[in-house]
C-alpha cells in the first residue's frame, strides 16, 4: 500500500545520525578503553539490531514457527511484487523521485555501521575485553590467547 509513497520518494526511512557519521568503519576509537569499545558497540547494536555473534536468548521462534512466517512473507512478497509490477516505468520513476538513491544510500550506512561494530569487537577481543566489547564466546567464537614464546639466553 506504501509502494507508490516509497517510489515517489515521498515516504522515507530516516537514516540515523549514528550511522550517518561514520565515514570509516576503521576510525580511530574515541575512548579506546574496554567500556568506551563497549560503549559505542551497545549503541550500535541499538540501531543495527543483534550481531552474529549474539547467543540464543531462548526467545527465537522455533523451527515450525519460523517456516510459517517465512511461507507467509513469501506469499506477502509475491503479492508486493505483482502490485509492483503492474506501476509502468516503476524503476525509472525511482531513480528520478531519488527514492533508489536514498535506498542505496541507506543500506550503505547500515553495512558501514555492522562493519564498524565488528572492528571495535575485533579492537577490544585484541584488548582481552568481554562482550559486548568483544565477541560473546558463548556464541561459539573462541578468542585464543596469543602463544607464549620461550627464549634461552645466550
Amino acid at each position: 500500500v506504501m509502494t507508490p509513497f516509497s517510489d515517489l520518494n515521498l515516504r522515507r526511512a530516516p537514516i540515523p545520525p549514528k550511522l550517518a557519521a561514520i565515514v570509516s568503519p576503521y576510525e580511530p576509537i574515541s575512548d579506546n578503553t574496554c567500556t568506551g569499545i563497549a560503549e559505542e558497540v551497545a549503541e550500535l547494536t541499538a540501531i543495527l539490531g543483534p550481531d552474529i555473534d549474539a547467543p540464543d536468548d531462548g526467545s527465537d521462534p522455533s523451527l515450525s514457527q519460523r517456516a510459517g512466517e517465512g511461507a507467509a512473507d513469501l506469499a506477502l512478497d509475491q503479492v508486493a511484487s505483482a502490485v509492483t509490477g503492474f506501476i509502468p516505468y516503476r524503476s525509472v520513476l525511482r531513480e528520478a523521485s531519488g527514492a533508489s538513491a536514498h535506498e542505496r544510500r541507506i543500506r550503505e550506512v547500515y553495512d558501514r555501521g555492522a562493519q564498524r561494530r565488528a572492528y571495535l569487537k575485533g579492537i577490544g577481543a585484541s584488548k582481552g575485553c568481554a562482550p559486548p566489547a568483544a565477541p560473546d564466546p558463548r556464541a561459539g567464537i573462541v578468542v585464543d590467547a596469543p602463544p607464549i614464546e620461550f627464549r634461552r639466553d645466550g
